[in-house]
C-alpha cells in the first residue's frame, strides 16, 4: 500500500484556526473526518496530518490552505472589523461569502510578507497618500505619475486596460485579488489600507470596464486610508461613507480619463455646444481611454460636456445593460490555471513560485498555496513569467 503523504503544517496554527472557530476537537475532528485523539496529537506537534486530511482540515475551517504554513498566527486578526456593509447587502453576507473573500486574502497576505522577509526581499511602503478635501484632478494625476501611466501606452490597452492598470498597481506593492462566485450585490470591490502590502479585491463577475473603474477606485481607498467595501454607483451608498465614496469615484474617473485628454480629443472639440452623445461617441471615446460609455458620460458632465438630466436619462439604459450581463452564463472559459492566475495575480504567484526556487516551500506547498494540483504547477509557471510551451 502506497505511504500516504504527510502535510508538515505548524502545528500551533491548526490549534489557532479550530479556536477561532469557536469548534471543540471533537467537534472539529469530526468535521475534518479523523479522531479526536488525532487531531489534538497534531495540533501538540506529536503526529501529522495527511495531505488529504490536511486539505479536509482547510476547507472544513473555511481557510486558505497558506495560512496553515505561516509561523505564528496572525497578530490581531479581525477580518472584517474595520469594513462598512453595502445598505443592499444582506445581513448573511458577512457569515458567508464576503467574510471569507476578506479573510482568505489577509491570510495571503500574511504568506506574501514572510515570503518577502524570507527571501531577502523588503516591501515597499504605499507612500501615496491624499485627503478627500484635496482636487479631484490633482489626486488623479498623482496616481498616473506614481504608477507611471503614461497617456501614449494607455490609449493602445482598449480591451487590456484591467490587465495593465493592475500590473501597474501590483509594482507598488499592492496585492490585488479577483473574487470568485460572489454575488455583486455583496460588494464589487473592497480595499484593505495597510502600510505595507495593502489589498484590493475585485469581483470577477463584474463587467471588464467595470472591474478596471473598480480597480482604481479602491485604489484611491487606499490613497486616502480608507478600508472599505463598494458599491460603486455613482451615487454613494450609504450616507456614512458618502464622502470617501464619491470622492473615491471622481478621482477614479480623472486618473483613467484625465481631463485635458478627453477634451483634447477631436470628437470632444468637434461637438461644440452639443451636448448630448451618441452611443456610438460614447464608445469611440471609451475604447480610446479602456473604460465604459458611462464613466466617460460621467466625465463629460463634470467638465460642463453634457446635462444631468441627459445623463440620468442615459443611466437606465446602462444599468439594464450591466444585469443582463450578470445574469448572462458563461460557456467554457479558460484552463484552470489561467483562472488561478487571473484571480491570485502575477505579483503573488510568481512570488509563491520565488519561494519554490530558493527552497523556502516545498513542490507541494505551493501547489497548496496556489490551490492547484502538483501537476498543473508547471502550467501555472509558465503563464505567470510568460513562459513559451
Amino acid at each position: 500500500m502506497t505511504k500516504s503523504t504527510l502535510a508538515y503544517i505548524n502545528p500551533a496554527i491548526l490549534r489557532w484556526v479550530r479556536e477561532q472557530a469557536r469548534l471543540s476537537p471533537e467537534a472539529a475532528a469530526e468535521g475534518i473526518g479523523i479522531s479526536a485523539d488525532k487531531l489534538q496529537a497534531c495540533e501538540a506537534g506529536d503526529k501529522h496530518l495527511t495531505f488529504p486530511q490536511f486539505l479536509a482540515a482547510a476547507n472544513f475551517y473555511k481557510r486558505a490552505p497558506a495560512i496553515f504554513y505561516l509561523n505564528e498566527p496572525p497578530v490581531g486578526f479581525q477580518p472584517i472589523q474595520d469594513f462598512r456593509r453595502l445598505r443592499e447587502t444582506p445581513e448573511d453576507a458577512f457569515k458567508s461569502g464576503l467574510e471569507w473573500a476578506i479573510r482568505q486574502a489577509r491570510e495571503r497576505r500574511e504568506l506574501a510578507l514572510e515570503l518577502r522577509n524570507d527571501l531577502g526581499e523588503p516591501v515597499q511602503p504605499f507612500k501615496l497618500q491624499a485627503a478627500v478635501k484635496d482636487n479631484v484632478e490633482t489626486v488623479g494625476a498623482a496616481i498616473r505619475t506614481y504608477l507611471g501611466i503614461k497617456q501614449v501606452d494607455q490609449q493602445t490597452w482598449r480591451a487590456k486596460a484591467f490587465d495593465n492598470w493592475r500590473t501597474a498597481i501590483e509594482t507598488k506593492d499592492v496585492l490585488v485579488f479577483m473574487v470568485p462566485r460572489l454575488a455583486l450585490t455583496e460588494m464589487r470591490g473592497v480595499a484593505v489600507a495597510e502600510p505595507k502590502l495593502p489589498i484590493i479585491l475585485i469581483n470577477s463577475k463584474d463587467r471588464t470596464n467595470g472591474r478596471t473603474f473598480t480597480l482604481l477606485h479602491e485604489f484611491c481607498h487606499l490613497v486616502v486610508r480608507a478600508s472599505g467595501i463598494s458599491g460603486l454607483d455613482f451615487v454613494a451608498p450609504e450616507p456614512a461613507g458618502a464622502v470617501v465614496e464619491q470622492f473615491c469615484n471622481a478621482v477614479a474617473g480623472a486618473a483613467l480619463v484625465p481631463s485635458d485628454w478627453l477634451l483634447s480629443e477631436h470628437l470632444v472639440r468637434t461637438k461644440g455646444q452639443v451636448k448630448t452623445w451618441d452611443d456610438d461617441e460614447l464608445a469611440a471615446l471609451a475604447g480610446r481611454f479602456g473604460v465604459s460609455r458611462e464613466v466617460i458620460l460621467r466625465r463629460l458632465l463634470g467638465l460642463g460636456r453634457t446635462t444631468q438630466a441627459f445623463y440620468e436619462s442615459r443611466r437606465a439604459s446602462f444599468q439594464a445593460e450591466y444585469d443582463a450581463l450578470a445574469e448572462k452564463k458563461s460557456s467554457g472559459g479558460p484552463e484552470r490555471h489561467l483562472v488561478v492566475l487571473s484571480q491570485l495575480g502575477r505579483s503573488f504567484t510568481r512570488l509563491v513560485l520565488q519561494g519554490y526556487y530558493d527552497r523556502q516551500l516545498t513542490l507541494r506547498d505551493v501547489a497548496s498555496h496556489l490551490n492547484m494540483q502538483v501537476t498543473a504547477v508547471p502550467n501555472i509557471e509558465r503563464a505567470a513569467f510568460g513562459l513559451a510551451g
